[in-house]
């Protein structure tokens, strides 16, 4: 089992952390802007860093970002869960919030997808970006800001903020990956195998295998052989259970899909 942070070790970082967001929200404006409002609505609460709730019913997801999960169903609260939620109610305080949609506006649990602005017309997720309070992940149709997103989140790993400071979210490692494990991961393995079907699958040194779209462009320079690649990847990690495991012995047991090359690291030697 890959080693976690622990939290004691971690209070006086918070604790740092904490005093810094209230000029970190007033700072970290940005103009990852795709257009013109959509829609424009009244929030109701904040559900957590990239969940809100609006007074019309609506329950919208930020297109773009993954920010921590707050405590639920007896598992605790992930490094900076509840820093990310209090940094999105201070960003959208004040005023009604905007709707800019992308390519596909509902996810498969029923909410609404938007990319999410302040009644100031600052960028959400770009602001949880460039705080280090989120994860930069494209996942498909919905790439209309990825290129800009992506340079927020680089500009926080550069400077080491939040979720990029050294020990608050730890690499899983593949070949670590054992019954229990999934969510949300940041994952880093080296290439072993190698499938085709309709799929492009490259089989991790541990039960992983990544799956990728072979019409799209994951950086690759192009070439055709991945093996031996180390890959570090962003992504929901799904277990696909032992009953699958036992019915398809040579398959791997736990996946990730893998849309764009925003959310893959691939090594080049």
């Amino acid at each position: 089992m890959t080693e976690k942070t622990p939290w004691a070790s971690l209070g006086v970082f918070f604790c740092a952390l904490i005093l810094l967001l209230g000029p970190l929200a007033a700072a970290a404006r940005a103009d990852c802007v795709l257009g013109p409002a959509d829609d424009l609505a009244a929030l109701a609460k904040v559900v957590d860093g990239d969940t809100v709730h609006l007074k019309d019913g609506r329950k919208v997801r930020l297109i773009g970002v993954n920010t921590p999960e707050l405590a639920h169903s007896g598992r605790p609260a992930q490094p900076l869960a509840q820093e990310a939620k209090e940094f999105t109610q201070r960003f959208l305080a004040g005023g009604d919030v905007e709707l800019v949609y992308d390519r596909d506006r509902r996810d498969n649990h029923g909410r609404v997808l938007a990319h999410v602005y302040n009644h100031r017309g600052d960028s959400l997720e770009a602001a949880l970006l460039s705080a280090g309070l989120a994860f930069h992940i494209a996942v498909a149709p919905n790439f209309a800001l990825a290129e800009c997103l992506a340079e927020r989140e680089n500009a926080a790993r550069q400077r080491h903020r939040g979720l990029w400071a050294p020990g608050v979210w730890p690499t899983r490692q593949a070949r670590n990956i054992r019954p229990g494990d999934g969510g949300f991961v940041r994952l880093k393995g080296r290439v072993e195998k190698v499938d085709r079907n309709r799929f492009l699958w490259l089989e991790l040194d541990g039960p992983v295998a990544l799956r990728l779209d072979p019409k799209r462009d994951y950086g690759h320079l192009g070439r055709r052989d991945w093996q031996g690649r180390e890959i570090v990847v962003k992504g929901w990690l799904v277990d696909r259970g032992s009953k699958y495991s036992s019915r398809f012995p040579k398959n791997n047991r736990w996946f990730i899909a893998v849309d764009s090359k925003f959310t893959v690291e691939i090594s080049r030697d």
